[in-house]
């Protein structure tokens, strides 16, 4: 006569330890995402104590609570619903954004913002969630990006999004998004060729902007690398070295279309001192602020650059300078370790998920905060042109610190569930 068992006796060890696994909650992410909020709240209020301005202090809190709340919602619900979701919220964040380019709230000389009464946020947040999204739904199905269209096709979906967020005009979201595709075919097995094809013209067109030589120079690297390195296809290698020359030799003429204060960050960019009092003055203000602190900093609330507000708004893009001159060198350093630490946790994540849609979504994620961070203390360093770019976590603003909580939730879910395959 057969012995009957429970469900629970034919579990091996290992398969109670998987699903202990699956119910784990993500605590050092939660716990380090918390203490990034919490170097910004500090950040914030010191910012804005001087000013008597403690009402973006009291704002960015609801932001906070929100979100926090938000992040939790994220982690714990089903995570083939965000694969469910990716298509409709990827065609409604294509709508607001055209909305917003045609009739968005003006701030800063950008068209970015749509506002619900009091409160505004931004349609390029809610994109890049989307965008991610669809990508990893498209590979999802087995797409081999060895093959051109497919790549063309993850393109298209990153490009459309960027293109409507430079009608706006802003420039620095379309760069987050332009890293984040080249971030997303590399992780997802695209052909060397390609990415090369990709990244070769966008350097080009960074170098042209010094000048001529660096422009000859970085056309024939390019095209040596083309030709010698990857030797592919004869035809489509001199298509790519054919528009690696049109944008080497375009670059004048686009500079020469940007608004003026987007020429300006690019020639502070190649000398922050060409006008100290205008577009060099937050660079410069920065730099001073950052150095000022040394090794331990001027104590909190004691900094002279941040209480005497001589970075103007610094509680936004240029936050990094608050804790670098109170903290000092060994406080900025744990900030950085802080990002350093979530950042290659969702590396981590990426590695160890079942799935192509969570491994996209997670590299994504980690691929979005990886741009913020190192453009953000770019600028505020003047090694990268002022473009808007805030601090993940850390910056005021209620729609991005929204946005990167739920990317962090979504993280934590993707942990979670690690061991599902879908």
């Amino acid at each position: 006569m057969p012995i009957e068992r429970t469900p629970l006796d034919f579990a091996s060890a290992s398969g109670v330890r998987e699903v202990l696994e699956r119910k784990s909650f993500d605590i050092t992410t939660f716990l380090s995402v918390l203490l990034l909020i919490g170097a910004g709240f500090l950040a914030i209020y010191s910012a804005t104590y001087a000013a008597n301005m403690n009402n973006r202090f009291g704002q960015q809190l609801l932001f906070a609570a929100g979100g926090i709340a938000g992040m939790i919602v994220m982690a714990m619900i089903p995570v083939r619903w965000f694969q469910a979701v990716a298509y409709p919220l990827y065609g409604l964040s294509l709508a607001l954004l055209v909305f917003v380019a045609v009739d968005g709230k003006l701030v800063y000389g950008h068209r970015s913002w749509i506002g619900i009464g009091s409160f505004q946020f931004q349609p390029s947040e809610i994109a890049k969630l989307a965008t991610i999204f669809t990508v990893g739904a498209f590979l999802n199905k087995g797409r081999d990006l060895s093959k051109i269209a497919n790549v063309l096709i993850v393109c298209a979906i990153v490009v459309i999004p960027t293109a409507l967020i430079l009608k706006e005009p802003d420039p620095g979201t379309a760069v987050i998004f332009a890293g984040l595709l080249i971030i997303t075919l590399l992780w997802s097995g695209a052909d060397l060729f390609v990415l090369a094809a990709v990244v070769i013209p966008a350097l080009v067109a960074v170098l042209s902007l010094f000048g001529q030589t660096p422009t000859v120079v970085s056309v024939l690297v390019g095209g040596a690398i083309l030709f010698f390195v990857f030797r592919r296809n004869l035809v489509v290698t001199v298509l790519t070295f054919g528009v690696i020359i049109a944008i080497a030799f375009s670059t004048n003429f686009i500079y020469e279309h940007l608004h003026q204060y987007q020429r300006n960050r690019v020639q502070v960019l190649l000398n922050p001192e060409l006008d100290p009092l205008g577009a060099g003055y937050n660079v410069i203000q920065t730099r001073m602020a950052i150095g000022s602190g040394g090794i331990l900093g001027k104590g909190y609330l004691k900094g002279t650059q941040t209480q005497l507000r001589y970075v103007p708004k610094q509680w936004t893009d240029f936050i990094i300078s608050v804790p670098s001159e109170e903290f000092g060198f060994v406080g900025a350093v744990v900030i950085l370790l802080l990002y350093l630490f979530v950042i290659f946790r969702g590396v981590a994540i990426a590695s160890s998920v079942r799935s192509i849609f969570s491994s996209v979504v997670a590299i994504g994620i980690a691929g979005i905060w990886f741009l913020h961070v190192t453009v953000n203390i770019g600028m505020a360093l003047g090694l990268m042109p002022v473009i808007g770019i805030p601090l993940p976590f850390m910056s005021y603003g209620g729609s991005a610190l929204l946005t990167n909580l739920l990317m962090a939730g979504i993280l934590m879910n993707l942990y979670r569930n690690r061991k599902v395959l879908f």
